[in-house]
């Protein structure tokens, strides 16, 4: 077994190899991100009959899976950070703090959790948390061109990220069932919350360049968001007949 994981230290870029947890978090990733290609995390519409037992409150259990990864960062880093580091952290704490506890609040409802999604969750939230705490504690990102443009392209999927969860809630508040989503992307993408966090976490890896736990997280993130939006698309396309046909899954045009 250790003559396997060497073997794969040498062919992993040196950024990847050299620390222990970021090497076995990339292990991980590439373990998992094929199965989430054909398997879908059983919550929301997705969720189906098995999860009605060890199920939990949707919102307590979101705030759970979604504050994790502010608290093991802030935990990690120790809070002795330079001015571009603390920047950097502001940004995974502003989106985190507003995922765990104003979505929920936010939300008019939502679905019971299954125990091994949330558990799922904690642990991947905070392994993403330790590895992107540990590389900001140990690196000083100078200011330039790429952290500008990188916060920009973030605060932009940052509020259309809010944008686009605001006409989801609105829909729910209609009633009960599914309704076609209208407004802003949803008008080229069945899947504008996913589009606009992908938005928002590209920012973020472009301004933390070149942090190798950043552009994990990316590829994370794009793994599990691409194929859920594919089957949501599919989805919509079976349960509306009028369904708009222009619309892509979460790629304006291309996917």
């Amino acid at each position: 077994m250790s003559n396997v994981i060497e073997t794969l230290r040498q062919y992993l870029p040196s950024a990847l190899a050299e620390d222990d947890v970021i090497f076995y978090y990339t292990i991980i990733l590439i373990l998992i991100i094929p199965a989430c290609v054909f398997i879908q995390a059983p919550y929301g519409r997705f969720s189906g009959n098995w999860t009605k037992k060890f199920t939990f409150n949707g919102k307590y259990s979101w705030f759970v899976m979604e504050i994790v990864s502010a608290c093991v960062l802030l935990y990690t880093t120790g809070l002795s950070l330079v001015s571009t580091q603390w920047l950097l952290a502001g940004l995974w704490l502003i989106h985190y703090c507003n995922r765990a506890i104003i979505h929920p609040i936010r939300a008019p409802s939502m679905a019971p959790i299954h125990l091994t999604v949330m558990l799922s969750a904690v642990l991947f939230n905070g392994v993403n948390g330790y590895t992107n705490g540990v590389w900001l504690r140990d690196h000083a990102v100078p200011f330039s061109v790429h952290l500008w443009i990188g916060i920009v392209l973030w605060a932009i999927g940052f509020t259309l990220n809010i944008y686009h969860d605001t006409l989801l809630f609105q829909l729910r508040q209609q009633g009960k069932g599914y309704f076609i989503p209208h407004g802003g992307l949803f008008e080229y993408v069945s899947c504008a919350n996913y589009l606009s966090e992908l938005i928002e976490w590209t920012g973020y890896a472009i301004a933390a360049w070149p942090s190798a736990p950043a552009l994990l997280f990316v590829a994370a993130t794009a793994a599990n968001l691409m194929p859920r939006a594919r089957h949501t698309h599919r989805w919509y396309q079976q349960k509306f007949e009028d369904y708009p046909r222009n619309r892509t899954a979460i790629i304006p045009y291309l996917f």
